[in-house]
């Protein structure tokens, strides 16, 4: 990324993944970052809105509420330009992009339901389900390298356990694991994307994550000699 604001920076000719960087740097370079931003949107605008248009016409919403959500989603973007390319699984870096802020659309479409206005988007709050041990690892915050090696560790025996299971099984236990907190339910933002994209009743959810999670515990016992 160049910093140099002596030199005129193309942003038309920006890679994408160039622009999302400008734009994290909107507190040291606020006037990069905007022109930036606006060449960001003006990229994906029609595309993000014609799929918000889609979502929006399965809800019933109508064309304006559609604009509101794919501002919303821009609006997100602004504050936390978190895309990974790492975390991609498309080789087209901007397809990658595109599929991220689909996901984020999605977020902001069930909230404007819940609120009818835009969330207020927190860092905390990337919400997408999680399908592995690598993606929960992601959201743990080991203190250090080794204390991340262990976990991981965990993890993958968990993952091992859970091959007996189905895909569904392993999917809602991943992703219950990702956002229960202690004392607190998981969003139900969370269970109603688990419900959409699963094809499942919120009880059948609960089943799943139940049958997951004793024979997780079981295995461990196993594995531990404690059966």
């Amino acid at each position: 990324m160049n910093t140099n604001t002596k030199q005129d920076i193309e942003f038309a000719k920006t890679p994408s993944i160039e622009l999302l960087e400008y734009i994290s740097f909107k507190d040291e370079f606020p006037a990069e970052a905007q022109k930036a931003f606006v060449e960001f949107c003006y990229r994906f605008e029609k595309d993000l809105k014609r799929k918000s248009e889609i979502y929006c016409n399965k809800y019933g919403y109508s064309e304006v509420v559609a604009l509101e959500i794919t501002n919303c989603t821009f609006s997100r973007v602004w504050k936390y330009p978190t895309f990974k390319k790492e975390k991609s699984k498309s080789k087209d870096l901007d397809k990658g992009i595109f599929i991220w802020m689909c996901r984020i659309l999605y977020t902001q479409l069930i909230k404007y339901g819940e609120l009818n206005t835009c969330a207020e988007p927190t860092k905390e709050e990337d919400l997408s389900l999680v399908n592995d041990a690598d993606e929960l690892l992601d959201r743990f915050d080991a203190p250090d390298v080794e204390a991340k090696r262990e976990v991981r560790a965990k993890l993958l025996t968990i993952e091992k356990a859970l091959t007996q299971l189905s895909e569904k099984h392993k999917v809602i236990y991943f992703t219950y694991r990702a956002y229960q907190k202690e004392g607190k339910k998981v969003p139900r933002t969370i269970t109603k994307l688990l419900r959409e994209k699963l094809g499942l009743t919120q009880k059948s959810v609960n089943t799943y994550y139940g049958d997951a999670h004793r024979h997780v515990t079981n295995y461990l016992n196993i594995m531990n000699g404690q059966a």
